[in-house]
């Protein structure tokens, strides 16, 4: 079989290279292939001796067949991706190796793999890929197919955390976590993008989720301190100094932000909690805005809850006041509908996060894109 190295792979989602292997950890980040041929070993790594089972690294593999005239073409990530992967990956050994694809007689397929799981759990490291036949030097997508280039910053919701599970009878495991399914992924399919993922379940502006019997803020961890490094959590899991992300690897058109909810955990409708809820909102925008001057920003709330949509309306204002020149807006999601069923852990479940991508398409292209 052939070596084929990292860097001949197509590769989405923030990645870090260290000690020759090269992670991606975010959800929905990975990478895609394309090859004539009969199998397909990819070498993984992960961390499961850290994790609980429930927690550990969920891969999903997408192969689509291509046709003897789509593979002297670029090839367009969207183009035969199905709605359910080909087949899932659990990532339950420190380094191992797993055949994606297989067939008696040499095909011409076209591959992707993405991680389901988000980065708060055990993490995915690619270490090789051997294939028994030919990869495509023609293998990436096609920069004309895509109509905008889409980041989204956000919680569990954009993580797709639940969507598997049926609420008051699953408890969450990371199986059930589908960043394929979340209105975010859906939304970049809708629109042919590329995209990117910044998301953590339980995050916010001014504090984790915090239970209902209790009454301090959780800052442990906050998007404004996340989001700017390429993956600080790894990182420090790794005893490394976070590496700054380079903004120039990734331009987006449109930021999506949907952020807020574990602030309402806190906030309980005081004033005070509010206002400095308001404070670091703008702040955040601010510092996304920074990073990509020229990207239209979409500041999200509501399938939640909706205590803190007012607030978020607010910080835009403030932020608009101060970069005047700025493309921003706002977009209120309907609260979920329990009609549509609820996913594990009161969260969004796969219908919900449809009508949110169908909602947020429209919202896109009324208001900032065309595509």
């Amino acid at each position: 079989m052939t070596d084929i190295s990292k860097d001949s792979l197509i590769w989405f989602g923030r990645t870090i290279d260290v000690d020759g292997v090269r992670y991606f950890d975010y959800s929905a980040a990975g990478f895609e292939f394309a090859f004539t041929g009969t199998k397909a070993v990819c070498k993984f790594c992960s961390d499961p001796e850290v994790w609980q089972n429930d927690t550990k690294c969920w891969l999903g593999v997408y192969v689509s067949d291509l046709d003897e005239d789509a593979a002297k073409k670029p090839i367009d990530f969207w183009k035969g991706f199905g709605s359910e992967p080909d087949k899932h990956i659990l990532l339950d050994k420190k380094t191992a190796e797993y055949t994606v694809f297989e067939s008696k007689t040499p095909k011409t397929v076209h591959v992707r793999i993405l991680k389901l799981s988000e980065a708060a759990f055990a993490c995915a490291g690619f270490c090789g890929l051997k294939i028994d036949g030919t990869l495509l030097k023609s293998a990436a997508q096609d920069k004309k197919l895509c109509h905008a280039k889409l980041q989204f910053i956000g919680d569990s919701i954009t993580c797709g955390y639940g969507i598997d599970g049926v609420f008051e009878k699953d408890v969450f495991t990371t199986e059930q976590e589908r960043a394929d399914k979340s209105f975010a992924f859906l939304t970049a399919k809708e629109l042919g993008a590329e995209f990117q993922m910044v998301s953590w379940s339980g995050i916010g502006i001014t504090t984790c989720y915090v239970p209902p019997e209790e009454d301090a803020a959780k800052t442990e961890i906050l998007m404004p301190l996340l989001f700017p490094y390429t993956d600080k959590s790894l990182s420090l899991r790794l005893k490394l100094e976070p590496e700054v992300w380079n903004a120039d690897k990734f331009k987006p058109d449109v930021i999506v932000i949907n952020l807020g909810t574990n602030d309402q955990s806190f906030t309980r409708q005081k004033d005070e909690r509010v206002s400095a809820f308001i404070s670091g909102y703008r702040q955040f925008l601010e510092t996304v805005h920074r990073a990509s001057s020229e990207a239209c920003i979409v500041a999200c709330l509501g399938v939640m809850g909706q205590d803190l949509c007012a607030a978020v309306e607010k910080a835009v204002s403030l932020f608009k006041a101060d970069f005047p020149k700025a493309s921003v807006s706002v977009l209120k999601f309907d609260v979920q509908d329990e009609a549509d069923g609820i996913g594990a852990d009161w969260h969004p479940s796969a219908k919900t996060h449809k009508k949110m991508a169908q909602k947020l398409v429209e919202h896109i292209r009324m208001c900032h894109y065309r595509a």
